[in-house]
This record gives C-alpha cells, structure tokens and sequence, in this order.
C-alpha cells in the first residue's frame, strides 16, 4: 500500500520515442500557505481608516474651539471627564446588544452617533460651549458603541500570535497614517478661511461626510446574529486562577493616564504657546509621520519573545519625554515631547495589545465570551481614565496653567506600573508559553460569520 502510494505520488512520465523519463510531477501539491491576513481583515483595516481620516481631521481640534471660546480649560476638561464618565456604561450595554443581537449593528451605531456629534457642533455652532456636558455625554455614547464594535472586529480578524503584531501593526500604521496629512489640512483650512468658525464648521463638515461614507461601507460587513446570554461578572471579577486576567485588567487601569488625555491636552498646550490652528496641525502630523513609521517597524520585527523588551523601550521613551516637558514648556520642548511620545506609542502599544488579546484567548472557556471580556477590560480603563482627569482637573485649580507640567510628567510615569503588571503576564515572563498559529477560537469565529 505504501509502496503503491510512492508510486502514484511520483508519476513518471516519458517519451515515447526513447525509453527516458523527462520529468517527475507530483500529484500531491504541497498545500497553499495561508494568507497573513483573511479579507474581511482588510475591510476592518478600511473602516479604521475612514474613521482615523475623520477622527484625525476634527477630534484635535474640538478642545481647541471649545476653549477658543470660553479661553477656560476647566470647561474642556469637563467635556472629557463626561466623556470618560459615560464611555464604560454605553460600552457595556453596546456590548449586551452585539453578544445578544448582532456585533455588525453595534459597530454601525457607533459611526452614526459619530456622524451625529458632528452634526450638533454644527447645529449648535459658536453655542456648542453651553452644552460641553451634553455633548461629552453624547460623545461617551459614541465612544462606547464604536469601540465595543471595533474592538470585536480586531480580535476576531486578527490572526494567531504568528500574525498578530503584523495585523495590529497594520492597524495603528493605518489609524495613525490618517494623522500625516488631516490634522495639517484642518489647520490649513481654519487658518485660510476668512473667519477661523468658518474654518471650524469646515473641517466638521468634512468630518460629517467621511463618516457618511463609513456608514455605507459597514453595511459590506457580515452579519452575526446572535441570541446569547451577556454574562459580565467573571469577565469583570475574575477567579484567583485567572491570574493573568488580573493583571491586565489591573494594567488597564493605569494606562488610562495617557491612553488619551494627552491627545487634546497636548494640542491645547500648543494653541496657548502659538496662538495658531496651523501650528496646531502640523504639531499633529508631526507625531502621525513618526508613530506611522514606528507601528510598521514594530509591527514588522516583533515578536512574542520580544514583547517585554519593545515595552522596555515603550515606558524609558515616554518617561523621557515627560521629563523634558517638566523643566518648561516652549515649541522646542512641546515638539520633543510629541516626537518621542510618538515613538512610544507603538513601541509599547503593539505588544501590549497583543498580549491582552492573548490572555483573553487563553482565559475565555468559549468564543462567543470574548465580548465580555472585551468590555470588562474598559470599565478599570474607564475608571483610571476619570481619576486621571479629575487629578488633572484639581492640579490645575490650584496651580494653573503651570501645574499641568507636572500632570504630564506624572501620566508618563504611571506607563511604569503599567509594564511591571503586564510583564508579569505567565507567557512574558516564559514566551515558551505563548499560543502560536491562528485562535482556537477562529473557525468558530469564521462559521459564525459565514
């Protein structure tokens, strides 16, 4: 029989004119290697993309007008502290709806409301200032229905540990690609306009019809019903088995600290030391030229046995940078800090998001739990982001505008806590342990999808 087999596998073919074999075929083809990434991740990749274009083209800029006209920080920080209030509970019930109806009109949801934020900052115009309460409200809404979608959305179309980092690598390259040319067009836009409001309602404007066109789009992806039970509580209070569940949802709690409050705080530095929305743009770009070329690098050459090295480098980098803005704050320093956070960025970001996607893959009994676990992880973040708001809201009570400086300094350190926890995760510490090939969960995943 095996002999047989040899026989077949190898099929002699000659000539008949001479009694030679001219070549060997085998009838058994070595099978096609598997693409790095399936399609519906390069849908993912453009959905990321149009949101990033608009995301990157306004979200700046919204502190910037509010405090245009108010010329108080407080009130902008009152916008991002509802914000940051409301995100974890419209995460939770967006991620009720997806486990128990449909995923694809979770992630829908959330680029309308976007759409729909928009679309009031328009409406309400130069009044938008009486309602920053309001609109923060909305926008923690929006928040928590896009992500919950979004974050899904990566963690099923992601490949294995083999693949992961090059997908999430993709990702931050694409969402922070939008960052090299939107913010400096914004700036440009508001700066040449006659009147900067114009420019404003521009820019918002063009914010509007992007995410008018991302809707489209999201209708191409497929559908997931689902009738499942949501069950939040071992998800959010984990077993002492658990142990690596822990530690990231403890490192999610301090990573919130400049996980986004120096996204606008950054920008509204930059605006009191230049006066400019152009400055404020390029300010922007700057950082997306380097975080882009940083992700792809990153994303390219690290691996599991590499993670806690690049993260190594990930908090020295942004400690540095925090150090810098703390002795004072000038174009030169605000530019260093923006360029060495942007290094940071990815450096830390990319494995840090692998290993929790990894951690979740390990501790989660079925596939269908990962949206459980998808929102457990935001509700410490959510938690750690509001203590950090509200610190940054107390320093600058009492100290001004000054006092920010150290606010800065002390949202870098806080990266620390963040690499002992997640480098104590089992498979850091021994990268032996880490998953290889695609999620045990995929094919489940994929017959859902079909």
């Amino acid at each position: 029989m095996i002999a047989r087999r040899h026989f077949v596998s190898l099929l002699i073919l000659y000539d008949y004119n001479k009694t030679t074999p001219l070549r060997q075929v085998n009838v058994y083809p070595e099978p096609k290697k598997e693409p790095a990434l399936m399609p519906r991740a390069w849908l993912i990749i453009l959905l990321n993309a149009l949101y990033s274009i608009a995301d990157a083209l306004c979200s700046v800029f919204v502190g910037v007008y509010f405090y245009i006209h108010s010329f108080d920080v407080s009130l902008v920080f009152q916008h991002y502290a509802t914000l940051y209030l409301t995100t974890p509970i419209a995460f939770i019930v967006a991620g009720w709806y997806a486990k128990t109806k449909d995923r694809a009109h979770v992630f829908r949801i959330g680029l309308i409301l976007h759409a729909v934020y928009y679309a009031s900052l328009l409406y309400l115009r130069e009044e938008s200032i009486a309602h920053v309460i309001p609109l923060g409200a909305l926008f923690g809404i929006t928040w928590g229905f896009f992500w919950a979608g979004n974050n899904t959305f990566q963690y099923d179309f992601s490949p294995g540990a083999k693949g992961r980092e090059y997908f999430l690598g993709l990702i931050s390259g694409v969402s922070n690609g939008a960052k090299l040319i939107a913010p400096l067009l914004s700036g440009a836009i508001i700066s040449l306009c006659p009147t900067p409001e114009r420019g404003y309602h521009t820019i918002f404007f063009l914010a509007l019809l992007i995410y008018l066109v991302a809707i489209a789009a999201s209708f191409k992806i497929p559908h997931h019903k689902s009738a499942q039970p949501f069950r939040l509580r071992t998800a959010l209070l984990p077993p002492k088995e658990h142990r690596d569940w822990r530690l990231i949802l403890l490192a999610s709690f301090t990573l919130a600290g400049s996980f986004h409050i120096f996204h606008f705080l950054m920008a509204i530095m930059m605006y009191m030391e230049s006066g400019s929305e152009a400055a404020v743009g390029g300010y922007v770009s700057l950082q997306g030229i380097v975080t882009v070329l940083t992700a792809f690098w990153v994303g390219k050459f690290v691996q599991p046995r590499t993670r806690a090295s690049y993260m190594f480098w990930g908090v020295a980098v942004l400690v540095a940078a925090g150090m810098i803005v703390t002795w004072d704050i000038t174009y030169l320093t605000l530019i260093l800090f923006a360029f060495l956070r942007s290094i940071s960025l990815p450096l830390f970001g990319i494995p840090h998001t692998a290993i929790r996607f990894e951690v979740m893959q390990q501790t989660i009994a079925d596939a269908s739990e990962r949206i459980e676990y998808l929102c457990a992880w935001e509700v410490p973040l959510a938690c750690g982001r509001l203590s950090m708001m509200c610190l940054t809201m107390l320093i600058h009570a009492f100290f001004g505008v000054p006092g920010l400086r150290f606010t800065v300094l002390f949202l870098c350190l806080v990266r620390i806590a963040t690499y002992m926890l997640v480098t104590r995760v089992s498979f850091v510490k021994d990268p032996a342990l880490a998953q290889t090939g695609a999620s045990r969960f995929q094919t489940e995943i994929d017959h859902g999808d079909s």
